[in-house]
């Protein structure tokens, strides 16, 4: 038997918590054995163990009479609790609804195309699974993947890493924006301009610097700026150059913005993929890919 001690701390078991609840309830130990199916002789015994291993007195003998005792109310408050709870557990998947905690992460460019579409209905057709989404830089969702810090993925592909696995979801095209006057992409514009990207850990600024080395462009400076509106207010302003995914860029001329773009020429569209780790594709993340799949289509 577990005695309390210095140094362990005792956690009553599950059915003698059962069997103090049954005994509150029923009135007497006769009739919690009769309710529970068991020998009164082994409550007696199970509630013993109890007290003596709590070190209280849940309840007062008189004659044949159990008169409960105020620790022993609020022990039955506090196990009831724990009881109930204990109950519900088997009957989480009981109507054979998919149950679970998920954490997605995602690109912007993922909360501005896919998921608007896909997560209310997600939620709508699947309540019991509870729906957390982070937006982070395609080498922070990597890191997070591999730590189990989130359970799937929405970011640039194919996989490359082992340990991962992933399937297409979306491409997304990358186009140079600049100020409203530049009329024509030439090595002079590019040399005496700024180029504002996101930081080192964004995949579409790795694309636009592969984009400028294979061209031979090299510009005064780039910039980290980690806002597209930011970068817009400069551009506006007419000071420097960017890359933006298309369904940013859509998104600013929905809300009347006036963008002047240019496709970058020798660089073709870059392809989103669902990733999770290699072993790991719960019902869960394969209901959402689903579902995205299908809103997709």
């Amino acid at each position: 038997m577990l005695t309390k001690s210095d140094d362990v701390m005792y956690v009553p078991k599950l059915s003698h918590l059962r069997f103090f609840c049954a005994i509150v309830e029923a009135g007497s130990i006769a009739a919690a054995a009769r309710q529970m199916h068991c020998v009164a002789s082994n409550l007696t015994m199970r509630l013993k163990e109890l007290e003596a291993d709590l070190g209280q007195d849940l309840f007062v003998r008189d004659r044949k009479k159990l008169l409960i005792t105020p620790a022993g109310r609020l022990f039955y408050k506090e196990a009831k609790d724990i009881v109930c709870r204990a109950e519900r557990l088997p009957k989480l998947w009981s109507e054979g609804q998919p149950r679970g905690i998920l954490t997605v992460g995602a690109l912007d460019v993922a909360f501005l195309s896919l998921l608007p579409r896909c997560v209310p209905r997600f939620m709508r057709e699947y309540p019991g699974i509870q729906l957390n989404i982070l937006q982070k830089p395609s080498f922070s969702l990597e890191d997070m993947l591999i730590t189990e810090a989130i359970d799937l993925a929405l970011t640039d592909g194919p996989v490359e890493n082992t340990m991962l696995e992933g399937t297409f979801a979306f491409s997304e095209k990358l186009h140079l924006v600049v100020p409203g006057h530049v009329k024509k992409i030439t090595p002079d514009l590019i040399a005496q301009s700024d180029f504002y990207l996101f930081n080192k850990d964004c995949f579409y600024r790795r694309c636009a610097e592969q984009w400028l080395e294979d061209k031979g462009y090299q510009p005064r400076s780039v910039l980290t700026l980690e806002s597209y509106d930011l970068i817009l207010a400069c551009l506006r302003a007419g000071e420097g150059l960017s890359c933006m995914p298309e369904s940013v860029i859509r998104q600013f001329r929905e809300r009347g913005e006036t963008l002047r773009t240019f496709r970058l020429d020798g660089s073709g569209p870059t392809d989103v993929y669902f990733v999770w780790r290699k072993h790991a594709k719960n019902q869960s993340v394969e209901t959402f890919i689903k579902l995205a799949q299908e809103t997709r289509q």
